[in-house]
């Protein structure tokens, strides 16, 4: 029965590309899923280096995986890699590598497109820091940041706290589609009003918090006056039901040696004295 079946028959059905190379490092066989990954057939991809070429266009990039390749074969080692390659097309595709020495002289290298993978772990990454309502960072992110500045040279460090007024009398009388939007455009705000280095979240359901580097307490005060008039601006606007109001609260490490959540903790103390005032 299976003399009827060729070798090339079953590599062309495997569920990864397959491509063997000799000990010129001349490709001397890829098979049809190689190409359909690639895109380039056996005949436009003669040797390694032209496909070294092919595949990582910078050189820095293709110098750093070469470098590890060469390495791992001069050790005759199995070698395993994930990395982003240009296809013919043009198009750039995550591609798993898997390279087995065969006896002293040839190479053969399995090929598995883990594109679709790569992108679901990386939307999995966002949103496990972000909050999905607003698309600023949720609690977990700038808590984390926090840890990560205490070590940090970036002072002097400010953080404010806002917490939204008035969003349980919004979502009470005119129902949570109308308090995600005043939650959307709390969010939008901030974005505009900072810089992109800033760290911008929601973390509860009201409450936002920034996390500021190299901003001294008198910047962070005039920032925190500029968001509340931006905030009043909108009122007239958008012609909302209740007043789209937030109170703040800013505190500043101005060395280190000032843990960060005593800063946030202090930040959230003055909010709330902000927010009995008004």
């Amino acid at each position: 029965m299976l003399k009827d079946l060729s070798i090339e028959t079953v590599l062309n059905n495997l569920t990864m590309g397959i491509a063997i190379l000799d000990e010129n490092r001349d490709f001397i066989y890829i098979n049809d899923l190689t190409t359909k990954i690639t895109g380039y057939s056996i005949s436009e991809i003669k040797n390694l280096e032209q496909w070294f070429k092919f595949a990582f266009p910078d050189p820095v990039q293709r110098e750093k995986i070469h470098s590890a390749f060469k390495e791992k074969l001069a050790e005759r080692e199995h070698y395993n890699r994930v990395s982003e390659i240009k296809t013919k097309s043009g198009k750039n595709k995550f591609v798993e590598f898997r390279v087995n020495p065969i006896g002293e002289d040839y190479l053969l290298v399995n090929l598995v497109d883990v594109s679709r993978r790569i992108e679901r772990e990386k939307e999995i990454k966002y949103l496990s820091y972000h909050d999905e309502l607003t698309d600023l960072y949720n609690r977990r992110y700038f808590e984390e940041e926090m840890k990560r500045l205490d070590d940090s040279r970036r002072y002097p460090i400010s953080i404010i706290i806002g917490d939204l007024d008035n969003l349980k009398t919004v979502n009470d009388n005119y129902g949570h589609l109308l308090g995600d939007e005043y939650l959307r455009k709390a969010a939008d705000i901030l974005k505009e009003l900072l810089r992109a280095e800033d760290v911008v979240a929601r973390i509860g359901g009201d409450e936002y918090a920034v996390l500021l580097s190299k901003t001294d307490k008198k910047d962070c005060i005039q920032i925190c006056e500029r968001i509340i008039k931006k905030f009043e601006a909108q009122n007239s606007k958008n012609n909302f039901p209740v007043d789209f109001k937030i109170s703040l609260g800013c505190a500043t490490a101005s060395r280190s040696g000032k843990k960060l959540t005593d800063i946030y903790n202090q930040a959230d103390k003055n909010m709330y004295k902000n927010k009995g005032r008004r």
